[in-house]
């Protein structure tokens, strides 16, 4: 009831007022968002009900590795990249429609998940629930020599809140060094 007042509420003011908006959108986000960290080799996002550590490995120049660890909290879960059935809120990565950097091979996941039955009238048979700490690993295809900025995003359905999460991310390529930068979305 109090996000639909505050949902109405936000309407009525961004009717009014586009520079207000800005402003009450993110302090919504930062309700969501507890904290966010960001420094040259890694980025934090802490929610109630994760936490998400962003960084990138650099053991190979040409081939460095996008690190995505998610620790759960509070009994929280969500599917697998890896759940063979589709699924709107499966964990999925995606980088846009950049020609600077791409995603190359598969995603690994460490602790793989295990397919399960679950007999939920919206799931209905089988599925891979994420229920423990898990990293994933995705290796990064760098394309070009230039200097350049690639806004990508996480999304995932964090049960049992039964929210959509997508949180957005920015890699940067400046001198030969790929780091994290703040995102303002």
């Amino acid at each position: 009831m109090n996000k639909l007042i505050t949902l109405l509420i936000v309407l009525f003011i961004s009717i009014g007022c586009t520079s207000d908006k800005k402003k009450i959108t993110a302090a919504l986000e930062t309700e969501k968002i507890k904290e966010t960290k960001i420094s040259k080799d890694f980025t934090t996002i802490k929610d109630t009900e994760y936490t998400l550590h962003f960084e990138i490995e650099n053991t190979n120049i040409q081939k460095p590795i996008l690190v995505i660890s998610m620790e759960l909290h509070n009994g929280s879960y969500f599917v697998s990249p890896h759940a063979k059935r589709d699924f709107k809120g499966k964990f999925y990565m995606d980088l846009g429609s950049y020609t600077h950097l791409d995603f190359e091979g598969d995603i690994i996941e460490t602790s793989r998940s295990v397919e399960e039955i679950d007999e939920h009238p919206f799931v209905n048979g089988t599925i891979n629930w994420v229920r423990e700490n898990t990293t994933y690993k995705q290796q990064l295809n760098i394309k070009s020599e230039e200097d350049f900025e690639v806004y990508g995003r996480v999304r995932f359905t964090i049960e049992p809140r039964c929210t959509l999460e997508e949180i957005p991310f920015i890699i940067s390529y400046k001198n030969g060094v790929i780091t994290f930068i703040e995102s303002k979305c």
